[in-house]
């Protein structure tokens, strides 16, 4: 295995020195997707499905940062409401 965790990460069949074996090349195991154009947060698509309120299992319980109105004045991009929710004393 090579590469970097942030980046990509790429692997090879090796003997057991660690060295390639022969007539065997670099195979991706993953890359990072692209960010979506415009995005503040810079997260792909796949960060976005996993972290929205709209692709959240149904019956979430009361802890879930999901339900957080912290969070979600911050997916909405109300950094102002963000930051008082956050400091309220209902979050804390």
């Amino acid at each position: 295995m090579t590469g970097k965790w942030n980046e990509s990460m790429s692997y090879q069949p090796c003997d057991s020195e660690g060295e390639p074996l022969l007539g065997t090349e670099l195979k991706d195991a993953w890359k990072l997707a692209d960010a979506l154009k415009n995005d503040k947060f810079q997260y792909t698509h796949f960060a976005h499905k996993i972290n929205s309120f709209d692709t959240a299992p149904k019956k979430l319980l009361a802890s879930d940062s999901h339900l957080h109105p912290d969070r979600y004045a911050l997916e909405q991009g109300d950094l102002s409401k963000a930051n008082f929710e956050k400091s309220s004393d209902v979050n804390n």
